[in-house]
């Protein structure tokens, strides 16, 4: 059922949305050099389409760990006891054996792509230029996996250190220069917000060790409250930090972002302390020091690694997932749904209700304009 409301939804929108539209002034900058308004807009309605859709949006970490049940019935979601139930979801499973949405994300990549074919962006803000590749970037990751999937997805370990990977091939072509996903960070991105640490947390890499992928494509307005948003999500998470025997550990993605900080220690330190929460930010202090040990590869799809093709075992667990009160989790219950999963079910019944709601109005504004 998701599948099909999704389906019409997306397509709907790519066949109606247009290319252009009015650009509104902004004050929050990452960095305020250019100022130039252009008479335009970046048009990201089919992806915000696409987003909607898509995008399980979950609650932020509160630090606990899953308990698995070996003798469960039903997906398992997972392996990392830590992370597992952190970090949004994107509904990968969509795009299984269904030529048109997987078509839908290219077309919306090519839409992007228009603009630095025909030079667009140096009338844009620096706020509006940075949203623009943020977007790209995780469109292009989206329409990489999306692809595949879900073959080679069970880890995107692989794809993170191969440097022959989608994340390091040439994808792209501006100014005469071939661009990877890699690039736009480190080429396009950090100059142009003078290596402004915000940026890492607006780039989604399609697994839940990454920032998250948000519901909303980024916009000149919502930029700084995004990233900000995005940082302070990751860092006071499993995903981000945690703390083992007195030992600060951090992500491994913290590891390959030396460029961000001149003293690379100290600033990163600060820069944890900056968005951390009292109780991250209280452990924090006098530490020097920090251990690259937390990762999670696992692609940031809804069923996880082991179910990819049975989505019908999720579905059929949604009533009994609604019985239980909201913060009432298992070993509590007899139900045998471990509370990773309890949570996926309620945001996919939302989201279900969402897409509903969607298409009914949709279909009441043709049957009124008929």
């Amino acid at each position: 059922m998701i599948k099909l409301i999704a389906k019409s939804v997306i397509l709907s929108t790519l066949l109606s949305a247009p290319c252009f539209a009015e650009s509104s002034n902004t004050t929050n900058s990452l960095n305020s050099k250019n100022q130039v308004t252009a008479n335009f807009a970046v048009d990201y309605s089919q992806y915000n389409t696409v987003l909607e859709a898509s995008v399980l949006e979950l609650a932020r970490s509160d630090r606990s760990y899953i308990s698995y049940d070996e003798n469960e019935q039903g997906p398992n979601l997972g392996s990392n006891r830590a992370t597992d139930a952190e970090a949004n979801r994107f509904y990968y499973e969509q795009f299984i054996d269904d030529p048109e949405l997987t078509k839908s994300i290219a077309a919306i990549q090519s839409n992007l792509l228009s603009y630095l074919a025909n030079n667009q962006l140096s009338k844009l803000s620096n706020e509006e230029q940075t949203a623009f590749w943020l977007n790209l970037h995780n469109v292009a990751v989206i329409n990489e996996l999306a692809q595949r999937y879900p073959k080679d997805t069970n880890s995107l370990s692989y794809d993170v250190a191969d440097k022959s990977s989608f994340f390091y091939k040439k994808l792209f072509t501006y100014n005469g220069q071939e661009l990877s996903l890699d690039d736009i960070e480190y080429k396009i991105l950090m100059p142009l917000n003078k290596n402004n640490p915000l940026v890492m947390y607006g780039l989604y890499k399609g697994y839940i060790g990454s920032p998250n992928i948000r519901t909303q494509a980024y916009t000149a307005n919502n930029l700084m409250p995004s990233l900000i948003d995005n940082a302070q999500e990751f860092i006071n998470s499993n995903r981000g930090t945690n703390y083992s025997s007195n030992l600060l550990n951090v992500s491994t993605m913290y590891k390959d972002k030396k460029a961000y900080f001149n003293d690379f220690n100290n600033d990163l330190l600060a820069h944890l302390s900056l968005y951390a929460d009292n109780d991250l930010l209280n452990k924090l202090k006098n530490k020097k020091t920090a251990l690259f040990t937390i990762d999670n590869y696992d692609i940031t799809d809804v069923t996880g690694p082991k179910h990819r093709d049975s989505y019908d075992i999720i579905i059929s667990n949604w009533d009994k997932a609604l019985l239980i009160p909201q913060h009432s989790f298992p070993r509590l219950n007899n139900l045998n749904i471990p509370a990773k999963r309890i949570v996926i079910l309620r945001e996919l019944q939302r989201k279900n209700d969402l897409l509903k709601t969607n298409v009914s109005g949709e279909n009441a504004y043709y049957a009124n304009n008929q």
